[in-house]
């Protein structure tokens, strides 16, 4: 037991409490006896997953507005967007790395909401959906109102006025990779008699090719090294409706940077051990 009055002013402790005099009048504190260590394993790994997570929101932020249906208050796409992806497989970026802000392509989650996911996986570069076409085949003179019967036909639920948002996330190789966001818009609209490479509502347009399967499905050019989504949009009376959707993956970056041997590099570079199982 130790307490002090010094100028008027009282400090002490008896075990495991503390007593501390503010403005003359004595508060009880409990002891502080675990701390914190700004560099444990745990923390530092935790703090190196949301850096990719960051660096690579700055490369997507365009084609992610209202993508999150699910958003409370004064939420935003970019916290949105780093809550939802911090249970995703992690990316080891180097501190060095963290610093020159580099973007490794990961499976992220690009949209989250109440519209049925549209399901889809890479078969020989190209990203196939599940998005029947029924006996049409697109080619460079299919037109949006082609494209938008044959898909209100031949699934279920789909209506005029969906509109599709077709991704692409290109890495960039080099001293630091980076990550460029292609993006394209389709509204389902059966009086456009546009062709379909006119009429998509896009940045670098020319970019992104869509065709047809063999088994007669959408499908879209995933050639590139990156990821790749479709996703689903509504416009309702309550506001925008989603479909919750993640990156399909293709990248050999993305397979080096999420091993035990990149998480080890990583925690060096940051001066940290780590705790032997």
């Amino acid at each position: 037991m130790a307490i002090l009055e010094k100028n008027g002013v009282i400090t002490g402790s008896v075990d495991d409490v503390v007593y501390k005099n503010y403005n003359g009048k004595v508060v009880v504190c409990r002891k502080q006896t675990t701390y914190r260590d700004a560099k444990a394993e745990g923390q530092v790994v935790y703090r190196v997953k949301m850096r990719n997570i960051q660096n690579i929101y700055a490369s997507l932020k365009e084609s992610l507005r209202g993508n999150f249906q699910d958003k409370t208050g004064r939420q935003t796409d970019y916290s949105r967007f780093q809550g939802v992806n911090m249970q995703k497989p992690a990316v080891y970026l180097n501190k060095s790395e963290v610093a020159m802000k580099a973007q490794v392509v990961a499976p992220y989650i690009v949209s989250f909401g109440t519209l049925p996911q549209i399901e889809y996986e890479l078969k020989d570069n190209m990203l196939v959906t599940d998005i029947s076409l029924g006996n049409l085949t697109i080619t460079p003179d299919t037109t949006v109102s082609e494209i938008t019967l044959a898909i209100v036909k031949n699934n279920e639920g789909w209506e005029l006025g969906d509109c599709l948002e077709f991704v692409a996330v290109r890495q960039m190789e080099g001293k630091t990779p980076t990550a460029k966001c292609i993006f394209a818009h389709l509204v389902l609209d059966k009086n456009n008699t546009a062709k379909l490479s006119e009429a998509v509502v896009v940045r670098d347009a020319n970019q992104i090719e869509l065709g047809s399967s063999a088994g007669g499905f959408l499908q879209m050019n995933a050639s590139d090294n990156g990821g790749f989504a479709i996703i689903r949009k509504r416009m309702a009376s309550k506001g925008l409706l989603t479909s919750s959707q993640e990156l399909a993956i293709k990248n050999p970056l993305f397979d080096q940077y999420h091993s035990d041997q990149r998480m080890q590099k990583a925690l060096d570079s940051y001066g940290v051990k780590r705790v032997k199982d």
